[in-house]
C-alpha cells in the first residue's frame, strides 16, 4: 500500500531520530535562539513532531509549530498534550505562510528545507520574510549535496524490530541534484505484518544561489557554518545558516 510521505513514518519519527546527538545539535541550536532573536515570539517550520518546538517552548519562548504533514502533526499534538504543554500547530506549505502577526524568529531544522525544489528556495525566504518583524532572525540547516549523494544516495538501509520494520532504498541523481527515497514499512498487527511504501525526494541547494535567494528577499546573511558553529569541511553534511531580515 502506497501512503503519503510521513504517514507511517510519523508514528515512529521520534524513536529513529533521536539519539545523544540529535539532543547536544538542538541544544546548540537553542542558544542560537536565544542569543539572535529579537523577541521570544516565533514559528518552528517543519516542525515535524514537535522535537525542537517543544524544546524551543520549555525555554520561554512563544512558538507555534508549522508542517505540511498532518500526520506529524497529529503525533506532534498528542506529544504536546501528554507533556502538559501548549502549543498551537499549524497545517501549512512553508512556501507560502500566512501569520496574524510578525514574529522575530523562524527556525527551519532537520532537513526541512531540503524538500523545498530549488526553483521555489526564493519563493519559501519571500514567505519567511513576510511572517518576520525588522531583524528578525531566520535560523535553517541544509544537508549537503555529498551527504545526498555520498552517505544516502545509492545506498539502503533497515531496521528489524518487533513494532516495526523497514527497509530504505534511495537513488541519488547527478543532473538533478535531488536523491529519491522509497521506505517499506513492515508493521506488526497481531500475528502478522502490513506493508506499507512512502517515498519522498531532497534536494541539493547551490549554496550561491541559496545566498543569492536571500539578498534578494530581504535577508542579510549573517553565517553559514557546520552544524555546530564551525568551519565547513569538503565531506560536511550539514550546514547551518544565519540570517536576518533587514
Amino acid at each position: 500500500m502506497s501512503m503519503p510521505p510521513y504517514e507511517v513514518l510519523s508514528k515512529y519519527y521520534q524513536k529513529l531520530i533521536f539519539d545523544g546527538e540529535y539532543d547536544r545539535w538542538t541544544e546548540y541550536l537553542l542558544t542560537l535562539v536565544k542569543g539572535n532573536a529579537p523577541s521570544f515570539v516565533g514559528v518552528d517550520v517543519g516542525c515535524g513532531t514537535g522535537i525542537f518546538t517543544r524544546k524551543l517552548k520549555r525555554a520561554g519562548f512563544d512558538v507555534c509549530g508549522v508542517d505540511i504533514s498532518q500526520s506529524m502533526l497529529t503525533v506532534a499534538e498528542t506529544i504536546s498534550r501528554k507533556e502538559r504543554i501548549k502549543i498551537d500547530y499549524i497545517k501549512g506549505d512553508m512556501r507560502s505562510i500566512a501569520l496574524f502577526k510578525k514574529v522575530g524568529f523562524i527556525t527551519v531544522v532537520n532537513d526541512g528545507l531540503n524538500y523545498i525544489e530549488p526553483k521555489d528556495i526564493g519563493k519559501t525566504f519571500k514567505s519567511f520574510s513576510k511572517c518576520l518583524q525588522s531583524k528578525g532572525v531566520l535560523i535553517f540547516d541544509l544537508s549537503t549535496e555529498y551527504k545526498l549523494d555520498k552517505i544516502l544516495g545509492n545506498n539502503m538501509y533497515g531496521d528489524d524490530s518487533d513494532e516495526l520494520s523497514y527497509i530504505w532504498l534511495s537513488e541519488y541523481f547527478k543532473d538533478e541534484k535531488k536523491v529519491d527515497i522509497s521506505i517499506s514499512f513492515f508493521e506488526k498487527q497481531g500475528e502478522t505484518y502490513k506493508r506499507y511504501n512512502e517515498y519522498q525526494t531532497q534536494y541539493a541547494h547551490d549554496i550561491t544561489a541559496v545566498k543569492t535567494a536571500l539578498e534578494e528577499n530581504g535577508f542579510e546573511l549573517k553565517s553559514i557554518t557546520n552544524r555546530f558553529g564551525g568551519e565547513i569541511s569538503q565531506t560536511e553534511e550539514r550546514l547551518l545558516f544565519i540570517a536576518v531580515k533587514k
